[in-house]
């Protein structure tokens, strides 16, 4: 009997000590399992951009993974104009959005939305100033000829009011010295313009791409390109913004951002039809072929040239001697762009800009000069 109980109490301590041990291997697997998880955990990021061409390097740098690799977890939102993406930055809804860093920056920080930009990708860097995504198209049947600049003036004309493309319709009219003041402008979302002008609603609309292309593809013969990407009217930089106040609290995370940024701007410039066909997968309806002929127009150079701070400050100053916002005091370059984050992702990836051309030193050599 006493050797029964000897042999269950043996019995029991040895199921104890194997239960106690498969205890402790289990909570060490779940530990193990959650520092893999914590060390794989990603960083969830918004981004907040116009559905436009101009977003073309947020869609790539999804698809391809360039921010997967970079351990980020990155929401794309799309809105209608850049109006929308600073409203949106301020009320807190997303950490970095796309804008024009000339018109839009100007726009935002004369209101008190002190947004800048962190990472250029839409530029031509040899200009002051090029807007190769803007246009104006009109009907030719309304007796306008492209030819004949003063066939514009008294049209109703449909287009953004406060965009880059508003300021890039007056510029037009400024240098061909025709009365704005004389035609009906009529505000509307861009993506509604080609079925605007289509139907005969407006005489004229100024877009920008895919859907210059887009109604230049359903006009047909009846389409006038009054004026499309031109040079010296405006200065078009579009990149990531965000709010100053948390810049410089997080340019760690910028920098990763960025490099994803850098990555696709390199993508687009090197298969534009690939990044055409991408483009086709998160803007509603787009004809790949207006996204592959949109994209022509479309300068991907990221860096900051001795042009483009020109131009954007020209450009800022410009709006408010033509009363188009108000500020206290000149701007200066540093009020649109922070360049800390550019420095550092073209210093440890050069591989990103090796098939850029070299930038003009001087303002002299820069191209697109403003009048």
């Amino acid at each position: 009997m006493l050797f029964g109980e000897e042999f269950m109490r043996q019995t029991w301590r040895t199921q104890r000590r194997r239960l106690i041990a498969g205890t402790v291997g289990l909570a060490m697997g779940i530990i193990c399992l959650a520092d893999r998880a914590d060390s794989q955990a990603m960083t969830e990021v918004t981004f907040i951009v116009v559905n436009n061409l101009f977003s073309t390097p947020a869609f790539v740098a999804v698809e391809n993974g360039y921010w997967t690799a970079q351990g980020l977890n990155v929401k794309i939102k799309l809105t209608s104009s850049g109006r929308q993406v600073t409203q949106s930055l301020q009320a807190g809804e997303a950490q970095f959005g796309h804008a024009a860093l000339s018109t839009t920056t100007a726009s935002a920080r004369a209101s008190g939305n002190m947004l800048k930009g962190v990472m250029p990708y839409y530029n031509a860097g040899d200009h002051i100033a090029k807007a190769g995504g803007r246009a104006i198209i009109a009907r030719k049947d309304r007796g306008i000829d492209p030819n004949n600049p003063k066939s514009m003036e008294g049209k109703k004309i449909g287009y953004l009011k406060g965009s880059t493309n508003d300021v890039y319709m007056r510029q037009w009219f400024k240098r061909e010295q025709l009365d704005i003041s004389k035609s009906e402008l009529v505000n509307l979302p861009v993506e509604n313009m080609p079925i605007t002008l289509v139907q005969g609603q407006v005489d004229a609309v100024v877009p920008w791409e895919p859907y210059t292309a887009q109604v230049l593809r359903e006009l047909g013969p009846n389409a006038a390109v009054v004026s499309r990407g031109e040079a010296s009217l405006v200065t078009d930089i579009i990149g990531v913004v965000a709010h100053e106040n948390w810049i410089g609290k997080n340019y760690d995370l910028i920098e990763k951002f960025s490099i994803g940024i850098a990555q696709a701007a390199q993508f687009i410039r090197q298969d534009p039809k690939g990044a055409a066909e991408i483009d086709t997968r998160y803007l509603d309806g787009l004809n790949v072929g207006d996204a592959i002929e949109g994209l022509k127009f479309l300068q991907w150079d990221p860096r900051i040239s001795v042009c483009t701070s020109e131009g954007l400050v020209r450009t800022g100053n410009d709006m408010v001697k033509d009363g188009l916002i108000k500020m206290s005091k000149p701007f200066t370059a540093e009020d649109f762009y922070d360049d800390t984050v550019l420095k550092r992702v073209m210093e440890k990836y050069p591989q990103f800009f090796s098939d850029l051309p070299p930038l003009p030193k001087n303002l002299d050599e820069c191209k697109g000069k403003l009048s």
